[in-house]
């Protein structure tokens, strides 16, 4: 209960509460709101109280100081490595990778833009054409006190356009707490507590979010997983995220997430206020899908998400796991 105080009293003193100060378009490296790996993403984001893979290092650090559990992921293993690529909207390039030795991991996320125009007056061709992109390096560290999980990762983040820089250091924490007598999990985190990233003169805070949620199932009886999450980002509303994991076709998966938006941000991303109209898939704004093959050795996960008017992307990752916990520390965290 200590840890749970100390972590909601920093999370009451760290993020804006201003609505003018933290609204939308405010934060700098908006790249670390796209996620990290894909089957996160299937599940709506509502990962803070599962943590059970690389992902973790994303989501709640904590997860690395508590092993997955055994009836879901097969036996537990101590080293995951992880690599997620994105064929995202407007040609975005966005590449992951995620190295986990439990309690240790390292993360790298990068994104690339080109082709951007430049215009330096008021002419129908452009001056040339400017390249942009997102670079961000994690170190994670999970132990367990008491009863409770927690975690820390520190990152850094850069930031090019053209030829101007910025980067700036932050850091995440989390708690997680997993039952034993109870298929249940509960976690929090806050990320992205740091220096603002500074161009040229002028500086814009990290995208801070906190994060609390609840996660049932994985256990024998009930391998599936039920998620639910809440979410308040500093340049955002408070939105809540569903997410749903279902393991009863043997080694695949399928998994499906929402998260709730407003009806101005919906009515924007699907175009309707220029009298566009979204086609296809585009149309279900907010919902994730995916799917996944599970093995003792590894997993291949993809997820579809839906952007509206901007089109449909596409995420792809890979995991390697090897290594056995022990069966001492693997059954000794679910109390």
């Amino acid at each position: 209960m200590r840890l749970t105080a100390a972590l909601v009293f920093f999370i009451l003193v760290s993020v804006p509460s201003s609505p003018r100060a933290a609204g939308p378009g405010t934060s700098a490296a908006t790249f670390l709101q796209l996620g990290f790996g894909a089957r996160p993403l299937a599940l709506g984001e509502a990962f803070v109280a599962v943590a059970d893979d690389a992902s973790a290092m994303h989501y709640n650090p904590a997860g690395l100081a508590l092993p997955a559990r055994a009836a879901m992921l097969g036996e537990p293993r101590r080293y995951e490595m992880m690599v997620s690529h994105a064929m995202h909207i407007q040609d975005i390039r966005l590449s992951q990778m995620g190295l986990m030795a439990r309690p240790w991991g390292v993360s790298l996320t990068h994104l690339q833009l080109g082709g951007i125009e430049r215009r330096t007056t008021e002419t129908a061709r452009p001056d040339g054409h400017f390249g942009a992109s997102d670079l961000m390096l994690g170190f994670s560290y999970g132990k367990t006190l008491g009863l409770w999980g927690t975690g820390l990762t520190v990152k850094t983040v850069r930031q090019s356009i053209g030829e101007y820089t910025a980067s700036a250091w932050a850091a995440d924490f989390g708690v997680l707490r997993r039952f034993k007598a109870y298929p249940v999990s509960f976690g929090a985190s806050i990320v992205n507590l740091g220096q603002k990233v500074t161009f040229i003169e002028e500086g814009f805070s990290l995208p801070t979010a906190l994060r609390v949620g609840a996660t049932y199932g994985m256990s024998k009886n009930f391998p599936h997983a039920l998620s639910l999450q809440l979410e308040k980002p500093r340049d955002g509303a408070l939105n809540l995220r569903l997410g749903l994991e279902y393991l009863g076709f043997g080694p695949f998966a399928l998994r499906a997430g929402y998260r709730t938006v407003s009806s101005q941000q919906r009515s924007a991303a699907l175009g309707q206020a220029l009298g566009s109209q979204a086609p296809g898939l585009s149309e279900f704004y907010g919902m994730f899908l995916g799917t996944g093959f599970r093995s003792k050795f590894g997993n291949m996960d993809y997820t579809l998400l839906p952007y509206g008017e901007l089109g449909t992307a596409h995420r792809l990752s890979f995991s390697v796991k090897f290594g056995n916990l022990g069966s001492n520390h693997a059954l000794g965290v679910f109390k």
